[in-house]
């Protein structure tokens, strides 16, 4: 399915403000209400749109301090990636998980309250994981850009 410039800010306005109302949406995008509900339909069910989330404040949740962790795995079994990314979906301290191509099999985001929270994160989880035989960590100093999802202005360059 082709996306036209109104799918493309339709798109756009949602993945900014999710609560958006129909009437609204449809003010901003120049169709009546009808049609601008028939085209939030049809993205949902060609799987443009994927959900719906609330974006929550790390810091009123006591949970700021971000780590990346780069992971090298065992990789005398092949399944062991597997085991390892069914592993971390159980972990609520774990925000992302990637495999990755480079000195490195895998990498998390984690955010924890503290220090102390990450050391134990790194001696009382991350040591259980499954082929876990090497990691390196990075904590993020301070943000400067993040997303959420795909950023909507990539759609100006399709």
């Amino acid at each position: 399915m082709e996306l036209d410039r109104t799918d493309k800010e339709i798109l756009r306005l949602l993945h900014l403000k999710g609560r958006l109302p129909v009437v609204e949406l449809a003010k901003r995008v120049n169709l009546t209400t009808s049609p601008c509900s028939e085209r939030v339909k049809r993205l949902e069910k060609e799987g443009f749109i994927t959900g719906y989330h609330a974006e929550l404040s790390p810091e009123k949740l006591g949970v700021d301090v971000q780590v990346f962790i780069h992971i090298r795995l065992d990789q005398s079994s092949f399944s062991i990636f597997e085991k390892f990314a069914k592993a971390v979906e159980d972990m609520p301290e774990v925000e992302e998980c990637y495999s990755l191509s480079g000195d490195f099999d895998t990498m998390i985001k984690i955010r924890v309250k503290d220090m102390k929270a990450y050391q134990a994160f790194m001696s009382r989880k991350l040591g259980t994981l499954p082929g876990v035989i090497q990691t390196r960590s990075e904590v993020v100093i301070e943000e400067h850009k993040t997303g959420f999802g795909v950023n909507p202005e990539l759609l100006t360059l399709l």
